[in-house]
């Protein structure tokens, strides 16, 4: 019986590749593909080349799981099952490598070789450590899970508490909390992002339109240089502001040369605005060149707004960034994009300037703080966090800083999180 399926699958994809010819995957519009072993998830970017364009057109007929076992200890290898077209070329390997061999295995590599191989992608989303961890190298077989199908999808995405990050519909891995520096200048944004990193934040939130993204790239510069993080454990996001939305291309090079990065690893529209789609276009053009690793969109609260953006997305958000806080908590929302793997990013979680002090002194907060021996601010983002929001609370104070990133010990019961659900007031305090 299996083998009667296989023949018949090796048959229509055949006849697809006779009648329209094998497509080629252009940069412009490459589908990621996916890896699931056990708990964890890559994110391959696929080659440009006709065998990367068969092996997305054989998973676009179901998901296929890979037996793969050392060799060389240089690399994880498996049987696909089937023939794929060769592409064959000398190449030195790389970790995170995919690489077709002979037509029918499927390799890859968390270490360097040399050989005569096909190239059929890319992994992105890890670091070669973080690589090595999840193939097990060197440490006997795994089942590998190939599919297009994105993680989360379909479900509220899951938050990791143990590593305080969640895995993104892009493949991704985003921190749960992290520093807002709208308002700082330059110099106070050096200096929060600085201490934000020391004290175990890695994620950095900015936009062009804050004007402090030189600071907040000399303060990630600071605390590379003294060994407290590299650059691929912190995790930047910035935002095109509506000024520049005539010259969105322009406007992510400017960012990146702001930040002194190469990449970016979140990039969102600010707010809607008059040319959305070529705003987006522009981002999805820049995550297929590796300037941005996930995008977004950020000011966006309905479902009619949400679904224009997904009318014309050939990549589908992976964050959505919104005003979100005590008394406006809009799980409409994220009910909603669910269905996407789409997670919501709370800017103002406590309100905003003008707010702050009415949300800490709320009754419901304080009796609940408390009761844990915290601060209000650490229960209004620990509430945040647990109801699936990454927070993102801004502030040039060191010591705030430090308290806002000190809640991960300690946990609000389901009566603690109904009772801070029963604030919302359905009340936004700005109108962008």
């Amino acid at each position: 019986m299996i083998k009667n399926k296989m023949i018949c699958l090796l048959f229509f994809l055949s006849l697809v590749f006779f009648v329209y010819g094998i497509p080629s995957i252009s940069a412009e519009d490459a589908q990621m593909i996916y890896v699931y072993i056990n708990d964890n998830v890559l994110s391959i970017k696929p080659a440009d080349n006709s065998s990367a364009a068969a092996f997305v057109t054989l998973l676009q007929t179901g998901d296929r799981t890979v037996e793969m076992h050392d060799y060389g200890n240089f690399e994880k290898v498996g049987e696909i099952g089937t023939s794929l077209p060769r592409n064959d070329k000398q190449i030195t390997t790389e970790p995170g490598d995919v690489i077709l061999y002979l037509g029918t295995e499927i390799t890859i590599y968390y270490d360097v070789n040399s050989w005569n191989f096909t190239r059929l992608g890319k992994v992105q989303n890890v670091t070669t450590s973080e690589l090595r961890d999840i193939l097990r190298a060197g440490a006997g077989n795994i089942s590998a899970r190939f599919s297009l199908t994105p993680p989360a999808a379909g479900k509220t995405p899951a938050f990791d508490f143990d590593t305080k990050t969640v895995l993104l519909n892009s493949g991704y891995t985003m921190p749960i909390i992290g520093l807002g520096t709208w308002t700082l200048s330059n110099e106070s944004a050096e200096n929060a992002v600085y201490h934000a990193l020391k004290d175990g934040m890695r994620l950095i939130d900015t936009a062009r339109y804050y004007r402090c993204e030189a600071g907040v790239g000399r303060g990630l510069q600071k605390a590379i240089d003294e060994g407290i993080v590299t650059r691929e454990e912190v995790f930047i996001t910035s935002k095109i502001m509506p000024g520049d939305y005539d010259r969105a291309a322009q406007s992510i090079d400017d960012s990146l040369k702001d930040l002194n990065v190469e990449y970016i690893d979140l990039m969102l529209i600010h707010q809607p605005g008059w040319n959305d789609e070529a705003v987006y276009r522009a981002m999805e053009d820049a995550a297929a060149d590796g300037k941005v690793r996930s995008i977004g969109i950020s000011n966006y609260y309905t479902r009619a707004a949400v679904d224009e953006v997904l009318s014309y997305a050939r990549i589908v958000p992976s964050v959505i960034q919104n005003e979100n806080h005590l008394y406006y908590q809009n799980s409409d929302l994220q009910d909603y994009v669910k269905q996407w793997g789409i997670v919501i990013e709370s800017w103002y979680p406590f309100g905003g300037r003008g707010h702050t002090q009415e949300h800490f002194s709320d009754p419901t907060i304080t009796a609940i703080a408390a009761a844990h021996g915290k601060t209000p601010a650490q229960v209004i983002l620990r509430f945040q966090l647990q109801s699936g929001y990454i927070a993102i609370p801004g502030s040039s104070n060191p010591d705030h800083i430090a308290e806002n990133y000190d809640i991960f010990d300690f946990e609000l019961s389901e009566s603690e999180m109904s009772q801070i659900a029963q604030l919302d007031r359905h009340q936004r305090y700005e109108t962008w």
